[in-house]
C-alpha cells in the first residue's frame, strides 16, 4: 500500500499535465517549484480529489457538469489570473476578446500586460464641413435686389444674374450652382426657372447664378471663360464653398457644361445636365472623359422624344461615361425638347446636395 506522500505525489503528477498549460512547469523530481507552480499545485490538489466523482458538502455524488456546491462555486484561486478570490461563486470566466477601432482600420487595440484589459482606439476626429471651402471673403459688395431677390453683377468677362438664399448669413460656406441657359434663352430667365426654381426657392440652401453674355443665342467654346469669371466674382462677395461648385446647363448650356466641367474638373463638384449631349460638346467625348482630372459627378435628365438630342445618342453617351468610371445618374421622362422648372426643383438640383470635389 502506498503511503500518503506517495499517493499525493501520484495525484499531483496526474494533474501536472493540465497545470502546465497555465503555470510554470512542475519540477517533480527535485521538488523545486516556482511561485506560479505553488499556486497551480494548490488548485490541482483541490481539483484532483481522491475520488473520481465529486461530492457535495453533504457527501452525495454530484452529476457531471454541476458544481459540488450546486451554485457555480469554484476555488477561490483564479487559475487564469493568479488572483486569489477572483472567481469566488462565479467560476473562472475567460476574458472575452476586445475589438476596437474604426471600420476599415486594421490597427489592433493595445493590450495592457497583466491586466486583461484593452486600451480603446482613439475617437476619429469629426470631418470639418468647411474643409476646402476656401477663405471667407473680405470684400464688401454692393448689390441691388429686385422684388424676387435677384440681382445682377458684372464679372471681368460678362454679366450674370444671382440669387442668394435668405438663410445665408456669412458665417459658413455654402454651395454654388452655376447655370448656363439654352439657345435663345437669357441669363435672367434661366436663373428663375432653372438654378433657382420657384417651387423650392424659399427653402433652398444654395447660391444660384446664371451666366450672361450669350442672351438670345447659343454658347460657343469662346464663352467658357465667362463661366469661370462669374464663379470668381461671386466668390469675392459671398462665402462660396470651393469644393461644392456645381455646373448646370440646359441644351446648348449642357454642351458647355460637359466641355468645361470635364476639362476643368478640378473646379467643380459635379454637372447637372438637361436635354443635351456629351457627343455634341466638342466632337471628342472620349478625350474629354479620358483627360478629366477626376471622375466628376454627373446627373443627366433627358426627354424621350427630344428631337434636338435624340435619346439613342444620349444613351450611347451614358454607356460611354459609365464605362469610363464616372458616377452618372440618369432619368428619362416623357416630352420633347422642353425642360421644366419642376425637373430642376424635384430631381436635378437634389442630386447634387452631397457632392464634394476632392
Amino acid at each position: 500500500m502506498p503511503n500518503e506522500a506517495t499517493e499525493m505525489h501520484s495525484r499531483t503528477a496526474m494533474c501536472c499535465q493540465s497545470a502546465i498549460a497555465v503555470a510554470t512547469p512542475c519540477r517533480m523530481r527535485s521538488r523545486v517549484l516556482t511561485t506560479s507552480a505553488v499556486l497551480v499545485l494548490a488548485a490541482t490538489q483541490l481539483a484532483c480529489s481522491a475520488d473520481s466523482s465529486p461530492t457535495s458538502s453533504t457527501g452525495e455524488p454530484v452529476a457531471a457538469g454541476q458544481s459540488p456546491e450546486g451554485n457555480g462555486g469554484t476555488p477561490s484561486q483564479d487559475l487564469a489570473s493568479g488572483t486569489a478570490g477572483a472567481g469566488e461563486g462565479t467560476g473562472p470566466t475567460p476574458a472575452a476578446p476586445v475589438t476596437t477601432g474604426t471600420a476599415g482600420n486594421d490597427t489592433p487595440a493595445t493590450e495592457t500586460p497583466g491586466t486583461g484589459t484593452s486600451t480603446p482606439a482613439p475617437t476619429p476626429t469629426p470631418v470639418d464641413p468647411s474643409a476646402g471651402a476656401g477663405p471667407k471673403p473680405t470684400a464688401t459688395c454692393s448689390v441691388t435686389k429686385d422684388g424676387a431677390g435677384f440681382f445682377t453683377r458684372t464679372s471681368s468677362a460678362s454679366s450674370y444674374v444671382a440669387y442668394v438664399p435668405a438663410s445665408y448669413d456669412g458665417t459658413k460656406p455654402v454651395r454654388l450652382i452655376v447655370g448656363v441657359h439654352g439657345c435663345g434663352d437669357s441669363a435672367m430667365n434661366f436663373a428663375t426657372w432653372g438654378v433657382n426654381p420657384f417651387d423650392t426657392r424659399s427653402t433652398q440652401d444654395h447660391i444660384g447664378i446664371s451666366v450672361g453674355g450669350a442672351d438670345g443665342r447659343c454658347w460657343t467654346a469662346s464663352d467658357d471663360a465667362k463661366v469661370l469669371a462669374a464663379v470668381d466674382d461671386i466668390s469675392q462677395c459671398f462665402w462660396v464653398h470651393q469644393k461644392k461648385v456645381v455646373l448646370a446647363g440646359f441644351s446648348s448650356g449642357g454642351e458647355l457644361s460637359y466641355r468645361l466641367g470635364l476639362s476643368q474638373a478640378s473646379r467643380f463638384a459635379g454637372l447637372l445636365i438637361e436635354d443635351s449631349g456629351l457627343y455634341a460638346a466638342n466632337g471628342n467625348p472620349d478625350g474629354l472623359l479620358g483627360n478629366a482630372s477626376w471622375k466628376i459627378n454627373i446627373a443627366h435628365l433627358t426627354h424621350t422624344s427630344d428631337p434636338v438630342f435624340p435619346l439613342a445618342k444620349v444613351k450611347a453617351d451614358w454607356t460611354k461615361t459609365t464605362a469610363a468610371g464616372f458616377p452618372l445618374v440618369t432619368k428619362e421622362t416623357p416630352g420633347a425638347h422642353d425642360g421644366t422648372s419642376t425637373d430642376w426643383a424635384t430631381w436635378l438640383i437634389p442630386q447634387s446636395a452631397s457632392w464634394v470635389a476632392p
